[in-house]
């Protein structure tokens, strides 16, 4: 006779710095799951726009809150780990969003397989006013392979991921030092002890605009994913990583196109398709998403 496995209680922390303009957005994605064993942290990093006021207008659906120096995204969503009590936890960052019926496609994932590290979605990429732009996976499915992981892209959307609070206790928080990758290092870390879920639905969506962390990292943020790579491929750099460094590069020969001509442009391209081609040694994509799960071999 199988066990029971009871609904999982949910611990979401929003790490949020000067964000009020998407944070009631946020908040509201969260609250209308209306799920029923919910813990919803904020951690604030001393905003001086309305955000505080936004969240004194929620605090009685708020578990924990404060408005606080911190020492980056990373520490103010440690500090948020801290405090969960949830069997599940995850962080929603203040400028993206839940769908409908998440934490519901959640627990039952959860129910299903209770050992797994973490659990992980499809999402949308979502412009900055919130509109669609497209599905985040390029694949009708939701893959996970380590392999392709350590060797290509983040192809994990992190909106759209729920750990498993056990294995974050056995595996550790978030690297205070990192800015850019820390979901990353965090994934390689948590896959190293088990395999986790893939839920064929998209539960979050990520906004894309031109001031993210993501949008502005430029080769600060190449370098440490090239660190991160290292560490768990022993490889001085991996396709993925060039496949970053070229997109950034790109990125940089456009916005300047007086100093650098057309044809650096193409060269550029040439060698991303290159690379991409590489992926497929390491049971990726030429975008970097997994060729099939590892719960599929």
């Amino acid at each position: 006779m199988s066990q029971i496995i009871p609904e999982p209680k949910i611990s979401i922390i929003v790490p949020s710095l000067n964000q009020g303009e998407y944070l009631r957005q946020c908040i509201e994605s969260i609250l209308s799951q209306q799920y029923s064993d919910l813990e919803l942290i904020i951690i604030d990093g001393n905003s001086t726009d309305q955000s505080v006021e936004i969240i004194r207008e929620y605090a009685e659906h708020i578990s924990t809150w404060v408005s606080e120096h911190d020492l980056g995204q990373s520490d103010a969503i440690n500090k948020g780990f801290k405090q969960a009590t949830g069997d599940i936890v995850a962080w929603l960052n203040a400028d993206d969003f839940y769908l409908p019926k998440s934490f519901q496609r959640i627990k039952d994932a959860y129910q299903a397989n209770p050992s797994s590290p973490f659990y992980f979605g499809d999402g949308l990429r979502v412009d900055k006013s919130g509109e669609a732009i497209s599905r985040f996976f390029p694949t009708e499915k939701v893959l996970f392979d380590r392999q392709a992981l350590v060797m290509g892209l983040n192809y994990i959307l992190q909106p759209s991921t729920f750990i498993n609070r056990k294995a974050l206790e056995k595996v550790g928080y978030l690297d205070i030092n990192l800015h850019y990758g820390m979901d990353s290092d965090l994934w390689m870390r948590l896959s190293s002890i088990g395999v986790p879920q893939a839920v064929q639905s998209p539960l979050a969506a990520s906004r894309e605009y031109e001031t993210t962390k993501t949008a502005t990292g430029s080769f600060a943020r190449v370098e440490e994913l090239r660190n991160i790579s290292m560490k768990y491929s022993g490889l001085p750099i991996t396709p993925g990583v060039i496949c970053y460094f070229l997109d950034t590069l790109y990125r940089v020969v456009q916005e300047n196109h007086s100093i650098f001509p057309k044809a650096y442009s193409k060269d550029i391209v040439f060698f991303w398709k290159k690379t991409q081609s590489l992926l497929s040694l390491f049971d990726a994509r030429p975008d970097g998403f997994p060729q099939q799960s590892k719960l599929d071999k």
